[in-house]
């Protein structure tokens, strides 16, 4: 095979996004995300025009604009964000670290994972909305009985997530890793966890998906005074059906920027750069 044959093979569609300039690939991005939205907006419109659903059920697209332009300027909406991003960050920071530590310890050791896998499947049968009840008895109506079922939740998801990167990595790879040198610290650091990082990076998403819906759920429950959540449950009690509909919009729309921005860029700069998964071309 010749060299520009060889060329031609290296050029996949993978490397060619890799080589755009920062903002060509978020414009991409942009375009891929806004199509949707679009969409589901369109055909939201005419079915509060078209459907005769009244608009104290069903508001058009132009009262929750409005409803979420009002939130904006009273400054409520950007309270509420922040609220709501204040607890899912420190949960989730605490929760990805002592997740990722304990997932790896189980799967590169065997007493570790002895253990911790019982009470690791014990748990992950236990969902976190059930235990609202008694984090309400042990902290009373705080933030901290907020953050301690996410650090749960977030705990569990990233720990299983990473005991089952680490140990599904192929033997090959450690061999290969032995060959060239790698032993101990050097052995997990540069073999074991970028091998097992689609793993991890795939228990972050997953860990941060189910934080973000029990977050928005605890808020409703528990009166913190701001949150997203929250806002829902005052325009529920005061029967203001656009501001649920802003409020479910917004939460969603938060989502999936922090998604993309984060946890996507946090999988470019690592497992897409290393090539341990593969580019849909």
């Amino acid at each position: 095979m010749s060299t520009a044959q060889y060329g031609r093979i290296a050029a996949t569609p993978a490397a060619d996004d890799m080589a755009l300039p920062a903002w060509r690939r978020l414009a991409t991005d942009a375009v891929y995300i806004a199509i949707p939205v679009a969409i589901v907006l369109v055909c939201w419109q005419l079915f509060a025009k078209l459907s005769g659903v009244p608009a104290a059920l069903f508001p058009p697209v132009e009262a929750v604009g409005s409803a979420l332009y009002a939130m904006a300027a009273e400054g409520t909406l950007w309270s509420d964000i922040g609220g709501t991003f204040a607890r899912l960050l420190k949960a989730v920071v605490v929760g990805a670290v002592v997740g990722t530590v304990l997932g790896a310890l189980m799967g590169n050791f065997r007493h570790w994972e002895r253990l911790f896998v019982v009470p690791l499947n014990f748990l992950l049968a236990v969902p976190g909305t059930a235990l609202f009840p008694l984090t309400m008895l042990w902290f009373g109506i705080s933030e901290m009985a907020i953050l301690s079922i996410l650090i749960y939740e977030v705990t569990l998801t990233v720990m299983a997530n990473t005991w089952t990167g680490v140990k599904s990595i192929d033997v090959s790879l450690i061999r290969a890793g032995r060959a060239f040198g790698a032993t101990g610290a050097s052995m997990f650091w540069r073999v074991l966890m970028p091998s097992a990082m689609p793993s991890i990076i795939s228990g972050y998403r997953l860990a941060f998906s189910r934080a973000w819906r029990i977050l928005i759920i605890a808020e409703m429950l528990i009166s913190v005074g701001s949150g997203l959540g929250y806002r829902l449950y005052w325009a529920r009690e005061f029967f203001h059906t656009d501001v649920v509909y802003a409020g479910l919009f917004t939460v969603g729309i938060v989502g999936l920027v922090f998604e993309r921005l984060v946890l996507r860029t946090a999988e470019v700069m690592t497992v897409n750069r290393w090539g341990t998964v593969r580019e849909l071309e």
